[in-house]
């Protein structure tokens, strides 16, 4: 068991280094010897856990993905109404595309030969934030906020509108103002007539 912890480690420790170089230097800048360097192992240890630079590019995309689901689902407290809570998820969304070097990382996974890469995230994390969602949207409801007959079909609606303002390439500098509109456009469609911030 110690031999996998330890191989898990090692691994996050490279990532850790990728993540790191990639947000001082940005993707395409930065080298497989950068990572290496930054964290304090041989080069052909790299080789031991990633076949390439694109490799632990996706993984960086991973944690990063993981890192906003686990925000998200700390930060959209079960206390708040669910306004609030869609809203605050808005949020957890806009910051992640403002951290150091995710923006590169955004470009570098949106190149048409990184499609199959993008999915495979996608598929993972889509699931869970529209269960996040629904049960967002089930709240509302119960609350007289939402006025909407079937709430799956709502949420997934709700994240399809979130998800495009990725998908169709708004600049980095852009995507708080496009969710924020996003967003605003979901709570009208949820049935919400109350005034948001």
């Amino acid at each position: 068991m110690a031999r996998v912890t330890d191989r898990e480690a090692r691994r996050s420790t490279l990532v850790t280094a990728a993540a790191a170089a990639f947000a001082e230097r940005g993707v395409a800048n930065t080298s497989v010897s950068d990572i290496v360097r930054a964290a304090g192992v041989a080069q052909g240890t790299f080789y031991l856990y990633f076949d390439s630079k694109d490799d632990v590019v996706l993984a960086v995309v991973e944690r990063m993905a993981e890192e906003i689901f686990d925000a998200a689902t700390a930060r959209v407290e079960v206390g708040a109404t669910a306004v609030d809570r869609l809203l605050i998820l808005r949020d957890v969304l806009s910051e992640a595309g403002s951290a150091p070097g995710a923006a590169d990382l955004v470009d570098v996974m949106h190149r048409r030969e990184n499609r199959p890469l993008h999915d495979r995230l996608a598929e993972d994390i889509t699931p869970r934030l529209a269960r996040l969602v629904e049960a967002i949207v089930s709240q509302g409801v119960a609350e007289g906020h939402f006025d909407v007959p079937d709430t799956r079909a709502a949420a997934w609606f709700v994240l399809s509108g979130l998800q495009s303002v990725e998908l169709s390439g708004t600049a980095g500098p852009d995507m708080p103002a496009a969710l924020a509109t996003a967003t605003e456009l979901s709570l009208r469609a949820l049935g919400c007539q109350e005034a948001r911030r």
